[in-house]
């Protein structure tokens, strides 16, 4: 792929609209710069791009605060959707499963703001270790302490690490520790990315622990780190069910209008023992399974 003909499509993303200037305005984009690591840290990692180089509106991809409204509206063309996917591990296996909190419902009840779930959270005692769900590498570590989401690590997947048609970004938080992994660092699929804990802001009531396991994607291969948190450049929400897909479509509006029968993702595994199953498979469940 022509890098730099990717970079001029990010730059010229679109027309910003007022709300995203609004945005920038109120600070949370120069802010990003003044947070930012020393561009050396990333320079080097395959697709790695300064935020600056970044379409201001992809921002709201990630980002609520500064205009909620138009924050999870953006969001939801970015395929932070409900699907209706349900996952069925594969033999019948007994692996720690997706609570009340699911993918894509409406958090607006929760904050002080328009929100939605981008993701999923699996409960599990404090301490569990977690895996990283294919092969990969640490593009971001992050400690979010006046932050909902707590300790977090994100990794970057290239298409041949998955098999899947994309650059996928899997996103691991509420974790009990500072990660060990380095930024650059290589994760081979089944090494442990961190452990299981409640970290980060709360509200009235205290969380449980739990994994909030998140999936984005790309069709190009840029991405950033603002410093605060990482994200593809030009990048959409993917149900972390439908990363466990075997064929498409994995584009959250495409997968809600399939038949209820095609609705069961038969979700590829790593037993107790680091055993793979299928032996083959390049994604496994962010928990290893009995």
């Amino acid at each position: 792929m022509n890098m730099k003909k990717s970079h001029r499509r990010i730059r010229n993303f679109g027309f910003i609209n007022l709300a995203a200037f609004l945005f920038i305005c109120n600070g949370a984009y120069s802010h990003q710069h003044k947070t930012h690591k020393p561009l050396t840290l990333f320079s080097n990692l395959e697709g790695y791009i300064p935020p600056e180089e970044v379409a201001p509106e992809m921002y709201f991809l990630i980002r609520n605060r500064r205009s909620p409204s138009t924050a999870v509206a953006f969001q939801k063309r970015r395929g932070a959707i409900e699907t209706g996917l349900i996952p069925n591990f594969i033999g019948g296996a007994n692996c720690p499963e997706i609570d009340s909190e699911k993918w894509a419902i409406d958090y607006s009840h929760k904050r002080p703001f328009s929100a939605i779930h981008k993701g999923i959270d699996i409960p599990q005692p404090y301490g569990t270790p977690i895996y990283a769900v294919a092969d990969g590498t640490v593009i971001g570590k992050f400690l979010n302490e006046n932050n909902r989401k707590g300790i977090e690590i994100m990794l970057r997947h290239t298409p041949s690490q998955t098999g899947l048609p994309y650059f996928i970004y899997s996103q691991y938080t509420h974790l009990s520790d500072f990660p060990d992994l380095q930024i650059g660092a290589n994760v081979k699929m089944g090494e442990e990315v961190g452990k299981t804990s409640n970290t980060g802001k709360m509200g009235r009531n205290i969380r449980r622990d739990a994994l909030h396991f998140a999936i984005l994607y790309s069709h190009f291969p840029e991405w950033t780190n603002t410093g605060r948190f990482s994200m593809p450049a030009d990048g959409y929400w993917m149900d972390p069910n439908a990363f466990y897909r075997k064929k498409e479509p994995y584009e959250s509006k495409s997968i809600a209008s399939l038949p209820d029968d095609d609705k069961y993702v038969l979700v590829p595994i790593m037993t107790g023992d680091k055993t793979f199953i299928p032996e083959n498979t390049q994604r496994i469940w962010p928990y290893s399974c009995e």
